[in-house]
């Protein structure tokens, strides 16, 4: 049993939006940042750091190792006030965009309704989703099967290890601490990211709105199949005009296992083909996608080489069979759409030079998995751990950060310790 009273601290809910920060947290950065990146392990530093290199990518040349089919545990929705709810409210059902006059995916751009990135919500909808599980089960046997694992994280966080071994210029940060024999991961947000997204040029912020307005113009709220010709001609007038919300949301958690490892995973779930089943609905989810026409050699293959790898991986570690992918031009008009088959996109880059493989990916994560349970021992909510990719280094690196403020909630803690 877990003790509801390691929640106790105060846990820091939103991150300020100012370009000053304080001396004191600018210089507690910067010790943990010298503590990670320091050359000599040992040297001057308050905690060891421990180091998984990356190279060589040979030693990850192996078989697949296994992976499970994800299995959805339950699903929820952020509704337009951006509070979790557990239900199906904003599942959105797939009807693919009308291309004739082709749309245009700015339009609408002063008028959005902007999700509030100053908020730092942890993990704080995953676990309230498995709070759920828990309060609706009293049976504890399937509780324990359902709702533990050796890792509990967004899939975003897996994605990122997936790919680290192809993309090795983009640094990463999560945050990790223990609770039993479970694992949470979070990303590490810190005020200078919320100022970069905030501060980024309106040429960047109309690219991140071009994706919310793809998937508002390829989704209606009912089944296709459940609407008359009228209602559906309807549905698809109200869609094009309608204002984007970016807190709207539609989540599916899911467990999984990756070699050895157990994994409880959250996902955002685009739309869905046709009305959900009662099991493995991940089978008819899809996945909604913009990148820019794809007009030389090297838009191809920087497409192949980049953007399919993410699309995969976000893909197959969720379950999701088909990619939709909307190609726009310089001034955002939507020009055409294509469907990428999850397991066939590993063939479509096979041979090629330059190119990733997937079992390097899996068996990548698959070991990486396995340092971070060998390190990352120290029980209790508020004790953390900080794990970083060093693109300069090409190392992962483990610090424990000692006593911190919890990041898993103090409702989620008193329920696990029910």
């Amino acid at each position: 049993m877990v003790s509801a009273q390691k929640s106790g601290l105060k846990r820091q809910l939103s991150i300020p939006n100012t370009e000053h920060h304080s001396s004191t947290t600018d210089s507690k950065q910067a010790r943990i940042k010298d503590q990670l990146f320091s050359s000599e392990e040992g040297s001057g530093m308050r905690a060891p750091v421990v180091r998984f290199g990356v190279h060589p990518l040979s030693k990850y040349s192996l078989a697949c190792p296994q992976f499970s089919e994800p299995r959805e545990l339950v699903s929820f929705s952020y509704d337009s006030n951006r509070k979790a709810c557990m239900d199906n409210r904003e599942l959105k059902y797939y009807y693919p965009p009308q291309l004739n006059p082709p749309p245009s995916l700015f339009c609408g751009f002063e008028k959005q309704i902007k999700r509030d990135h100053t908020r730092n919500e942890h993990i704080d909808g995953l676990l309230s989703a498995l709070t759920h599980i828990r309060q609706q089960n009293e049976d504890r046997s399937v509780l324990l099967r359902e709702t533990q694992a050796d890792f509990v994280m967004y899939r975003g966080m897996l994605t990122r290890i997936f790919v680290t071994p192809y993309s090795l210029r983009d640094a990463w940060s999560m945050n990790a601490t223990k609770v039993g024999s479970t694992i949470y991961i979070e990303d590490n947000i810190t005020s200078e990211n919320v100022a970069g997204r905030l501060g980024s040029s309106e040429d960047h912020q109309k690219m991140m709105y071009g994706g919310y307005r793809f998937e508002t113009l390829c989704v209606i709220d009912t089944p296709p199949a459940e609407l008359s010709p009228e209602d559906l001609n309807l549905k698809l007038q109200t869609r094009a005009d309608e204002v984007v919300n970016t807190n709207l949301e539609y989540c599916s958690v899911f467990r999984t296992r990756l070699g050895g490892h157990s994994v409880i995973s959250g996902a955002e779930v685009d739309c869905i083909e046709g009305v959900k089943p009662s099991s493995f609905p991940s089978r008819q989810y899809r996945e909604l996608k913009t990148v820019k026409l794809l007009d030389s050699e090297r838009a191809q293959s920087s497409f192949e080489r980049f953007k399919l790898l993410k699309f995969w991986a976000q893909s197959f570690i969720a379950g999701i069979p088909t990619v939709t992918v909307g190609f726009r031009d310089d001034s955002g008009v939507l020009r055409g759409i294509q469907d990428f088959k999850t397991q066939d996109i590993p063939r479509m880059v096979k041979n090629k030079p330059r190119m990733w493989k997937p079992n390097v990916c899996m068996n990548f994560a698959d070991k990486l998995l396995h340092f971070i349970k060998s390190h990352v021992v120290e029980e209790g909510p508020e004790m953390q751990y900080r794990i970083e990719y060093d693109p300069e280094s090409q190392e992962i690196r483990i610090l424990s950060l000692g006593q911190c403020e919890p990041f898993l909630t103090a409702e989620y803690m008193s329920v696990m310790a029910a």
